[in-house]
């Protein structure tokens, strides 16, 4: 795969990252939205919260947030699971079916 430099800002200072080229948009858009959750919290809060601060409550909100979707994904991989077994089931009860002869009848 191929690597390729990139510079991404988080608010104002420059990171050189090494990344994957088809990963560029991800990292990108990553950028801006810690860009835009730290102007937020900037403008809600004004000087009484520096980078510092801004930056550990952006890092919590995105924590919580990943966590939250984890969770959700577990319930749903035991939707699938329930429905698996569902259909697992009506296959077998499907094959002990025996199809009935067409009559010839006219």
């Amino acid at each position: 795969m191929a690597k390729q430099k990139i510079n991404l800002k988080v608010d104002s200072k420059a990171y050189q990252m090494t990344i994957d080229s088809d990963k560029e948009e991800i990292y990108r858009l990553a950028e801006r939205e810690v860009n835009a959750n730290i102007a937020k919290l900037k403008k809600a809060f004004g000087d009484n919260c520096d980078i510092k601060d801004c930056l550990a409550i952006t890092a919590l909100q995105f924590s919580i947030n990943n966590i939250s979707m984890a969770r959700q994904n577990e319930l749903d991989s035991d939707d699938v699971a329930a429905l698996d077994a569902l259909s697992q089931m009506m296959d077998k009860h499907l094959n002990r079916i025996t199809p009935r002869k067409k009559s010839n009848t006219k």
